[in-house]
């Protein structure tokens, strides 16, 4: 009797375990890899922002910093990139990148960023260097 009750109460637990992964799975939750892969992405979309002048030059804010404000900025060429294709997949990082930023960490100064102005510089779309 208890070796039935033991084993009724194994793969009750066992059950139980199983549908919470299987929750924790389905929410989605926002890995440092899983952004990697997406910024992969967004990357091989903007590809080589080619230009002939700076008004194909486009500027686009991504990732979401502790502040909410922009982490970054990227540049991209309208004569090259798809832009619908390319905001729906910054919309999947910035998802997945604020998920990250509700995770308990230290207190962040809330400096916010300026948008630059995109260049064309030798047929590329580019952003001036920080300095």
């Amino acid at each position: 009797m208890h070796s039935t009750i033991r084993s009724l109460l194994v793969i009750s637990l066992s059950l139980g375990i199983a549908a919470v992964e299987a929750r924790g799975e389905e929410s989605g939750a926002a890995t440092p890899p899983q952004l990697a892969n997406l910024r992969k992405e967004i990357t091989a979309l903007i590809g080589p922002a080619r230009c002939m002048n700076l008004v194909q030059c486009r500027v686009v804010a991504i990732g979401i910093d502790s502040c909410g404000g922009p982490a970054e900025f990227l540049v991209y060429s309208w004569l090259s990139t798809d832009k619908g294709t390319l905001e729906t997949k910054i919309a999947e990082y910035n998802l997945l990148h604020e998920d990250l930023q509700k995770k308990p960490r230290a207190a962040a100064n809330c400096a916010a960023l300026s948008e630059p102005t995109a260049a064309c510089v030798n047929g590329r779309c580019v952003l001036p260097a920080v300095r």
